[in-house]
Order: C-alpha cells, then sequence, then structure tokens
C-alpha cells in the first residue's frame, strides 16, 4: 500500500492566499522567475485552491485513470491505499470516509491533503513523467540524494543566487543532463509542495505574505522579500515530504501486472508506485443555467405543414426534475392494444431515476468488512435506508428494501472482484415512480424546461391547449441530477447519469436508442486556469456520448453580462460553461421571445468564443420570460439560456421523427440545424449560426 512508513500526524496549515498557490503553479508574479501560462502536476488548480483554503478539510475529487487501467481498478487502489495508509498512521485522527465511487471514466473520492499528496500524487502520470521514482534510485547508487538535487533545483527556479544545481561528478554527462532537467521540471510543483508543508511547520510562515494587498502598488516587492526570506524554508519543507518512502500493499503489483507488462522491482531497489492516473479534478458544484416562442422557432409551422409526431422519440432531461404527475406531461393519446384511451390518462414521463446518490451505491465503502459480517450489514442498511427517503420514491414500498439490500452485496462483491458494477443492479436503486407531483424537487427548473420541449396541456372544454411545447407528445426521460438543500450538486452525478443515458442504449441493442437526445440545461463555470476548455470531464463525457449517436444538447449559460458595482457593466467574451464548451454537443444562446431580429441576442446570454478559440455557442433560440410548467400544477415564466435549449432539443427530436434515417447521427442534426439556421445579422460569438429555424430545416432535407 502507498503508505508512508512514519507515523506523524500533520497538524492544521493555516490558509494561504490564492495569489500564492497561482504564483507556483502558473508564474504570474515576482520576477518571472517561474515563467509558466500554464499548471503541470496532474492535480488542477482549483483542487489546490480548495485544500489552500483549510487544508484539514477533506475535498471530494474526480480522478481520471490513465491508460491502461479501468475506473474500477484505480477506485480499488485509492481504496485499499487510503484504508491501509490511515491504519498504517493512526494519530491522523478519525477521518471522513473515503467514499471511492467509480464511474466508467473517473472515480470519485474524498480525500485529505496529506492523502493527496501521499496516495495520490505517486500514481499520477506526472510523478512517472517526471521519473522521481526513478531518480531517486539512481541519485542513491550514484551517492547523492535526490532531496539534495530538488533542494537546489526549487532554490534556483525562486531566484536564489548561488543555488543552481551542482554537477555530479560521478554520473555521466547524459545521465547528469536528464537528472538536472527532470528535476528542475519538477521543482515549481514540490516547491508548492513546500508551502504546504511549510506553513504547517515554520512559525510565521505565512504572517507576512497574509496582509499583502495584490492591488497595492507594493506588492511585487514585498512578495519577493517574503519568496527571498523563505525560500530555503520552502525548498526544504518540499524535500522533507517528497524524499519519503512508501510501503505498496502486497497485491498492488499483481493488479498492475493485469493492465502493464513491466518486469517486477529488483528486491533492493525503493518500490515505487504504478502509473495509474492521469488528472485529478476537484468534483465541481453544478447549478441552473437559469405570447408563444413556438412561433419564433416556427416550430408551429413546422408541425403543420410536416405532420409531424414525435410520439416515438424520448428525450432525457439532465435536470432538478420534473414533476411527473403535472397535467402538462400526461399522454392524450394513450391507446390500447384494441386502440381504445387508456384511463386514467398516463404520463409521457417513461422514467423518473435519481443519481442524487449515486456515489453511496458505487462506493468502496460497500466493501469495508467482510461479507455478511455484522459490519456490512450496517452500511449497506445505511445506503438503503438513505435511498428510501429520495424524494419521488413511494413512502410505502415493502419490497424496496429487500431489493436495494440484496443488489447492494452484489455491487459490493463486483467492487471487491474489481468488476464496474452492473447498471442492471443499479437501475431499480435510482428508479422512482412516474406519479411525482413535485413537492420534494429543489426547483421548478426540471418541470419548466421538460415543459418547453414536451408541454400538452388541456383543459377541459377549452379548444386550444392551455400551454404547448415544441413536441406536445414526445416521451421523457427524467435524469436528476440536482440534490435537494441539503447536499451539494455536483458533477459526478452529471457524469453518472450521461453514463447511465449510454448504458440504456446499448442495453437495446439492434433495437435501436430507447434516449434519442439529451437537453442539459445546466451550467458549470469554465476555470481556464484549471482545465483546457472542453476537456472538462463533463464536456469528455457529453462529446462521447454524442459520438454514439445520442443528440447532446446544452445550454451556454448565463454570464455574458458582468453587473458592476455603479449600476453599468460590460458584456463578458468567453463566458460559456461547461459542458456548454463540449466540441459536439449543440451549445444554445438566448434571444427574445417574440421580437429576436429587433432585441438580438439576450445581455446575459454567455457568448464565445470558446477559451480555446472555437466557435459558440452554436445557436441561439427564444430564453426571455418563456412560459411553462413549475410545481403545484402551476406555470410561470422564466429566463435563461436554460430555457433556450429545449426549443433546440425540440426541433432536432422533430428531425429524428420526420427523418428517423437521422437516428444516431448527431452530428448530421447538429450540421443541419446549424445550417438552417436564421441569421440575425449579430456578431457569430453572440449569435453562433444564428436562430433555429424548425421549419427552414426539415425543408432543407
Amino acid at each position: 500500500m502507498l503508505a508512508l512508513a512514519d507515523n506523524n500526524a500533520e497538524p492544521p496549515v493555516t490558509a494561504i492566499p490564492t495569489f500564492v498557490i497561482e504564483y507556483f503553479l502558473l508564474g504570474k508574479t515576482h520576477r518571472d522567475a517561474i515563467e509558466r501560462y500554464t499548471q503541470d502536476g496532474g492535480i488542477v488548480t482549483d483542487v489546490w485552491l480548495a485544500f489552500a483554503k483549510d487544508a484539514a478539510k477533506p475535498q471530494r475529487v474526480l480522478v481520471a485513470p490513465s491508460p491502461g487501467p479501468s475506473a474500477v481498478v484505480l477506485g480499488y487502489v485509492l481504496h485499499r491505499s487510503i484504508t491501509s495508509y490511515r491504519a498504517g498512521n493512526p494519530d491522523l485522527g478519525p477521518r471522513e470516509s473515503p467514499a471511492v465511487s467509480p464511474l466508467e471514466n473517473f472515480v470519485a473520492v474524498t480525500l485529505y491533503f496529506d492523502e493527496l499528496l501521499r496516495v495520490v500524487l505517486p500514481l499520477t502520470s506526472w510523478w512517472h513523467r517526471k521519473q522521481l521514482g526513478a531518480l531517486r534510485r539512481k541519485a542513491f547508487r550514484h551517492g547523492q540524494m535526490l532531496e539534495d538535487m530538488l533542494e537546489q533545483a526549487i532554490l534556483s527556479k525562486l531566484g536564489k543566487r548561488g543555488s543552481a544545481p551542482q554537477p555530479h561528478g560521478t554520473l555521466a554527462p547524459s545521465d547528469e543532463f536528464l537528472v538536472d532537467r527532470r528535476v528542475s521540471e519538477a521543482a515549481p510543483l514540490a516547491a508548492l509542495i513546500g508551502v504546504f508543508r511549510a506553513a504547517a511547520d515554520v512559525p510565521g510562515f505565512l504572517d507576512a505574505v497574509r496582509s499583502l494587498d495584490p492591488k497595492s502598488s507594493e506588492f511585487q516587492t514585498r512578495f519577493a522579500t517574503w519568496i527571498d526570506n523563505h525560500a530555503e524554508d520552502i525548498a526544504r519543507s518540499a524535500r522533507m515530504e517528497l524524499s519519503r518512502s512508501y510501503e505498496p500493499f502486497p497485491e498492488l503489483h499483481d493488479i498492475e501486472q493485469g493492465f502493464k507488462q513491466e518486469r517486477a522491482p529488483e528486491p533492493s531497489t525503493v518500490p515505487e508506485p504504478p502509473e495509474m492516473i492521469q488528472r485529478v479534478f476537484l468534483d465541481r458544484e453544478a447549478s441552473l443555467a437559469d405570447a408563444d416562442a413556438n412561433c419564433t422557432v416556427k416550430a408551429d409551422a413546422a408541425t403543420r405543414v410536416f405532420d409531424v409526431s414525435c410520439r416515438g422519440i424520448t428525450w432525457a432531461v439532465i435536470d432538478s426534475g420534473i414533476a411527473t404527475s403535472h397535467p402538462a406531461f400526461l399522454d392524450h393519446g394513450a391507446r390500447d392494444r384494441r386502440g381504445n384511451l387508456i384511463e386514467p390518462t398516463p404520463t409521457r414521463v417513461t422514467a423518473t431515476l435519481d443519481f442524487t446518490r449515486i456515489d453511496r451505491i458505487r462506493n468502496f465503502d460497500l466493501t469495508a468488512f467482510s461479507d455478511e459480517s455484522a459490519e456490512r450489514n450496517e452500511v449497506i442498511q445505511g445506503v438503503v435506508r438513505e435511498l428510501q427517503e429520495i424524494p419521488g420514491r413511494p413512502s410505502f414500498d415493502p419490497h424496496f428494501s429487500l431489493l436495494a439490500e440484496t443488489n447492494l452485496k452484489a455491487i459490493a462483491r463486483q467492487l471487491e472482484q474489481r468488476i464496474p458494477p452492473d447498471w442492471n443492479l443499479i437501475e431499480p436503486l435510482i428508479r422512482l415512480g412516474n406519479q411525482d407531483d413535485g413537492a420534494g424537487l429543489s426547483s421548478d427548473h426540471g418541470t419548466h424546461v421538460a415543459g418547453i420541449l414536451g408541454a400538452d396541456w388541456r383543459i377541459p372544454d377549452q379548444e386550444k391547449p392551455y400551454l404547448q411545447g415544441v413536441c406536445p407528445d414526445i416521451r421523457l426521460y427524467d435524469l436528476r441530477v440536482i440534490h435537494s438543500a441539503d447536499r451539494k450538486s455536483t458533477e459526478f452525478a452529471m457524469l453518472a447519469a450521461l453514463e447511465y443515458v449510454q448504458f440504456t442504449n446499448s442495453r437495446a441493442g439492434a433495437n435501436g436508442p430507447v434516449i434519442h437526445g439529451v437537453n442539459i440545461s445546466m451550467s458549470i463555470p469554465h476555470e481556464v486556469r484549471n482545465y483546457g476548455c472542453g476537456a472538462t470531464p463533463v464536456c469528455t463525457a457529453c462529446d462521447r456520448l454524442s459520438n454514439s449517436g445520442v443528440v447532446v444538447v446544452a445550454a451556454a449559460g448565463n454570464r455574458g453580462w458582468n453587473e458592476m458595482e455603479i449600476g453599468f457593466g460590460n458584456f463578458v467574451f468567453c463566458s460559456i460553461t461547461d459542458p456548454g464548451n463540449a466540441r459536439d454537443v449543440i451549445t444554445v444562446g438566448a434571444t427574445h421571445r417574440l421580437k429576436p431580429h429587433m432585441f438580438g441576442v439576450s445581455y446575459f446570454s454567455s457568448r464565445g468564443p470558446t477559451g480555446d478559440g472555437r466557435a459558440k455557442p452554436d445557436l441561439v433560440a427564444p430564453g426571455e420570460q418563456i412560459r411553462g410548467p413549475i410545481r403545484n400544477s402551476a406555470d410561470d415564466e422564466l429566463d435563461g439560456t436554460s430555457m433556450a435549449a429545449p426549443f433546440v432539443s425540440g426541433a432536432a427530436a422533430m428531425l429524428l421523427a420526420r427523418h428517423r434515417e437521422l437516428i444516431g447521427n448527431s452530428a448530421r442534426i447538429k450540421q443541419i440545424l446549424c445550417d438552417s439556421a436564421t441569421d440575425l445579422g449579430r456578431e457569430k460569438y453572440f449569435q453562433g449560426h444564428g436562430l433555429v429555424d424548425v421549419l427552414r430545416a426539415m425543408q432543407s432535407i
């Protein structure tokens, strides 16, 4: 197990100012001693910043495996490693469960800062790319320890005079160059680790720097002085942390051989952990991207001209949840096998699944104790109780408790065998009834979004529907990812919902996809320092789903305007949020409900280009004062790109319903909608290709 040999407990670390973290990772201040605009190390900046606020507080992170090991194998190693590390360091005291939860492509885990450094970091590609373990062994054989070279390299990077790395007379010239270069490249991140350690160990280490104001004219000089005064503390602390030895748990090498054929390490060398981790992300918090507009996108005209029915199309709404019993979602045309209307009228919400507890189901905590032991049964019963309390689940279901207990035990056995948990076991645990009035939902948002896409609200004795969406007979999947007020909404739940869509379609096999499209009216701000644009976990998951043939529509976000203190403001370019930054999704901005040519793009609508220079949004649609259903069988007007996205989802669904040969060809659907859009005469980074035009899209094929 990758546990430390010593048992020293870590004291809490004082909060470290943000500009200190940015300096060591990005080199943004102080003489350009560290000349970089991007960060290195496999652990993204927002993880460091989260721990900098309070290094004693655990953080929930998403870990992406490197090529080779599967996510569930990585999850197994992390679970065993952290458990062993804690057992070998009893002075650490009681800690929150790591709650290691693997998906297909990511692992969510709760980490303390020392576990990030001592368990996770040595498993990263960065650690192996810099060959820190190999260099340590080589340096030892040649009589000079890596920590000496590393300390000198850090001092050199920090601009400390007279501290350049010294030549190593016993090494061959080529080896000397490689050792110095790799250690030098690792020095910036190593120095940051030294800052965290020194903050805990060195009295008064942060006193001077915490009082600095980055806006002050004296900031640069005073910060440079602080670096100079503490360079040796930083270098020494980094050396002490990174020179620690590790003790692999017995099965680790056997596990590594399963995905990477390598010769076993020599007994005389220092054990080196395998390369298993590509990147470590923060499990970011997700939030909602907060007359008849159907005529604006010409959905009404397309329906009349082409007589389109979307009864055979199903769309998933990944959101806060749909009030499925709302009259707007009744299936007024439902008939039995004899052709008779079904009474009472059923809902068109085919399935409701709640992913807000998915991290408790796909969790190595289930394997913490031996099979059938009282301790394991207690853990499983705790998860069962959580699942029973999910809003929308029938209050009395005598069979659910037994089913959940049985399936969780089966999932635990799969995790123990490092097999990805079977969605067929998970699905019954997160599936809810389809008669939810929405009373337990955290927001009206999901109901409103689903209504714009597929409402068909009829009132007796009235000729026209009271409220009608773009596709009034479409089938809906309600995939809930926004937690109630007592739980943080995370990216992990969104990833699980996207993975479930792909599983559902693959299970259908030759019968064709069950879910044809996905609407994501949600927003996670893109942090340019932390991620390549469009390369965040949720963006890559969306692109993966789109490449499988599912149409993915995402709101652009509502960050296009920055309000200033005195009431003025400015438009914000490069303000597209995730997953709208994903390359293959259809990203939707907002425009006026009825007069888009006059008022153009809504002031709040996020605009492009993306951080890496791609044109976004792709389209715009009505997003101002859009009327839709809300909880308690009511309706209301809401604004936002969240409201614009389902108009485009509806347009895509109508294309699929009319031309079923396009099912599974999401790229072609996107191309048709973009090529047939109406130019509003606005800047392309505001409007994309223009206003979605359903009628013209139909006519173009």
